[in-house]
């Protein structure tokens, strides 16, 4: 019998390496970088194309490489970065694998021009496949140049995963992003079909947070900086008025290298508990220096997650440095804007407080009277409701089901099986209703009991009513009474300007004021009072993630970002009118137990389903 273990070709091999190093443009951008910045560069030029799947290409004027050096270097395992296993542990560079060169080379068609200052002339080198098909000598600055076309050529279902323009595009924007906030003192440079983007020059840790971040007022970061013989911390803290509903701002760079770690990051939301919001993120720049030797950075190709030695003493000192730096920040409110200038004055005087106001002639706001024993099922008991102080949440994290596709079609396959609800009629029969901790309802629709989650069935007719306008191309617009202009960054642009006909079929009206801006004449009827900016940033950042989640059409991503961020703008449903309308809505729908991904609406007990749980409780 033949024996049938084989080695692996060198372009094979390569290949299967480049599924891990190179996962998508922005992979190969990072490496690029890393390897501009381990050259000595001063100055860094990016340039992309279709979102980096035509070409990316980074020209630097680092110390460059010999003729032999530029040959070696697309050798799998070649670097100049280690030299035995021990240098692992006391690295000061961004690279020392050496298989991210090789790895791109391989997927795609690779050129490079680089010279050294001592050189008169430049080693030119063009590479497909891992197969060198030219090299020759050229005339150039110092410095390296290397342009990566048409990514994943050879392998087009590698290719076919790739997302859209705007999205790939925004995945580079935000790597290169990365790199220049932890090298402030290197002039970056991007250009995006043609069209300059950033032009950083060389600036304090401040100044170019601010200007990666796109924030114009730096008195909203507080500085940060505590030195222990384990770490050093440094850094900023935003303010808690600019955190946000979503993610995106927060950074954690380890010997300036930016790594994810979802520990520390618990750390700084625990240093901000109280000050936001729960489901609010803040915005946080940090850097940890720590001893080679007591980090590991050689656990994933992408190198973004690392083992500490010390985790948890780390863990402590982030949020006791969080928390210092936000006892410092103290709002003082203006006393003139209250109305309250001369309110010294006016306590220095006898008698005041006593004479000024007769409290109970205050007029209360107008609130619907609601008996809160009262329980459209049995008279005698009081609803239950969660004692809201135990934040369960906050340890457990939430229960509700993440968002795919497998999720989706069982969701509806056992919905449609149960036939859990009365025809889908507006004119159903509402027994009785109460609410119950606030975001749920329960009621007694014609003679059955519901559990309603009251914000998720919202959702569920909002996101039916936003796809109906995507499809028919029309939604209504509340115009502005002054036109908003409203600043984005690159990434999110890209997005907005990619959909920008979508987004007016859902009732904005918007044009691209030039620059990174954008101008707001009008926004949707259904929430008109909106801030612009903040909803604008919102949509964005939510499509762009919905899009990453699942293979959906353009449209059902959008409906389903409006949906999400319509609810936050929306009535409580605390009336007797607006809770049976909710309710009537939600089952007028034609799936009104499940929401489009997949989560559960309502959950329905009939009385055969409360006869056979006390059944299945009976001892005789």
């Amino acid at each position: 019998m033949s024996d049938i273990i084989k080695l692996l070709t060198d372009a094979v091999a390569n290949q299967i390496a480049a599924g891990e190093v190179v996962q998508r443009p922005a992979s190969a951008v990072k490496e690029l970088l890393e390897n501009s910045i381990d050259a000595g560069a001063t100055q860094i030029k990016l340039l992309i194309k279709d979102g980096g799947s035509t070409l990316m290409q980074v020209i630097d004027n680092g110390k460059g490489m010999s003729e032999t050096d530029a040959r070696m270097c697309w050798e799998r395992h070649a670097t100049s970065k280690i030299r035995k296993a021990e240098d692992l542990f006391s690295l000061h560079t961004y690279g020392f694998r050496g298989e991210a060169l090789a790895s791109i080379a391989a997927v795609a068609q690779v050129e490079m021009k680089t010279k050294r200052k001592e050189d008169e002339v430049a080693t030119f080198i063009r590479i497909e496949a891992s197969e060198v098909i030219e090299q020759r000598i050229e005339t150039a600055p110092d410095g390296t140049s290397i342009a990566i076309k048409n990514l994943f050529y050879n392998i087009p279902a590698r290719r076919n995963f790739l997302k859209s323009i705007s999205v790939e595009t925004k995945h580079i924007f935000e790597e290169f992003q990365r790199q220049a906030m932890a090298n402030p003192h290197i002039h970056f440079i991007i250009y995006n079909n043609n069209s300059e983007v950033y032009n950083w020059a060389p600036k304090s840790y401040l100044e170019r947070l601010a200007d990666t971040l796109t924030k114009k007022n730096t008195t909203e970061f507080l500085p940060l900086e505590e030195i222990t013989e384990i770490v050093e911390i440094t850094g900023f803290v935003g303010t808690p008025n600019i955190s946000k509903k979503t993610r995106g701002d927060q950074y954690f760079f380890m010997n300036d290298r930016f790594i994810k770690s979802a520990y520390f990051h618990h750390a700084v939301m625990a240093a901000y508990e109280g000050l936001i919001d729960t489901d609010s993120f803040p915005t946080y720049t940090l850097f940890l220096k720590v001893a080679p030797s007591k980090v590991d950075v050689n656990v994933h190709p992408t190198k973004t997650e690392v083992k500490f030695e010390d985790e948890k003493h780390i863990y402590n000192l982030i949020k006791a440095a969080v928390r210092k730096a936000l006892g410092t920040f103290v709002v003082q409110p203006n006393s003139e804007i209250l109305g309250m200038e001369n309110i010294n004055q006016w306590l220095s005087k006898p008698n005041n407080l006593q004479q000024s106001h007769d409290w109970n002639r205050i007029e209360q706001p107008y609130t619907e009277k609601v008996d809160s024993r009262y329980n459209p099922f049995t008279q005698d008991r009081k609803p239950y409701d969660r004692n809201s102080n135990q934040d369960w949440q906050k340890i457990l994290g939430s229960v509700e089901p993440h968002f795919n596709q497998q999720t989706i079609q069982s969701s509806v396959g056992n919905f449609q099986q149960q036939d859990a609800f009365p025809a889908t009629e507006n004119d159903i029969a509402i027994l009785g209703w109460f609410n119950l901790a606030e975001r749920y309802v329960v009621a007694n629709v014609e003679g059955n009991l519901y559990i309603i989650d009251k914000r998720l069935g919202h959702q569920h007719i909002l996101f039916q009513q936003y796809f109906k306008q995507l499809e028919q191309l029309k939604g209504t617009t509340q115009q502005l009474l002054f036109p908003r202009n409203v600043e984005l960054s690159p990434s999110h642009l890209a997005v907005a300007l990619e959909i920008i006909d979508d987004l007016k079929h859902l009732g904005f009206d918007l044009g691209h004021f030039g620059g990174n801006s954008i101008l707001v004449n009008g926004l949707p009827a259904q929430i008109s009072s909106a801030d612009e900016q903040k909803l604008i940033e919102h949509i964005l950042e939510d499509y762009i993630n919905t899009q990453g989640d699942l293979k959906l059409t353009k449209h059902q991503s959008l409906a389903l970002s409006m949906s999400r961020q319509g609810v936050n703008y929306s009535q409580n449903f605390t009336s007797s009118d607006e809770v049976k309308f909710l309710i009537k809505e939600i089952f007028a729908l034609s799936n009104p137990q499940f929401t489009f991904d997949g989560k559960l609406v309502f959950v329905k007990l009939t009385a055969e389903t409360i006869f056979d749980l006390f059944k299945k409780q009976r001892v005789l």
